[in-house]
């Protein structure tokens, strides 16, 4: 039942290195690939960064023409208003002059 076998310490020895050469290429294209990833992550933090830098720009350019637009509909609401009051006094007192 006992079979001897046997095995060249070299053969053993090439087969190894083959695996360790092949593990090593393996672990350097992981490692190419993750710096093309943190390259990518870089490039889309920047447009980001653009982006934010551009809301904010036209935010703040829609805000400053609602704080107008509330100005001119303020000061025309009140004109209406007085309009409005001015011509029921009149026709309550048609011969009121000033």
């Amino acid at each position: 039942m006992n079979q001897t076998i046997e095995v060249n310490i070299a053969d053993i020895l090439v087969r190894l290195e083959g695996k360790i050469d092949k593990l090593e290429n393996k672990i350097d294209h992981l490692t190419n690939e993750v710096n093309e990833v943190k390259i990518n992550v870089a490039k889309l933090d920047e447009k980001l960064n653009s982006v934010e830098s551009n809301f904010k720009t036209n935010f703040e350019g829609l805000d400053k023409r609602l704080v107008n637009l509330e100005f001119v509909y303020r000061g025309a609401g009140v004109a209406i208003i007085g309009g409005i009051l001015l011509a029921i006094f009149r026709f309550l007192f048609p011969d009121f002059t000033i």
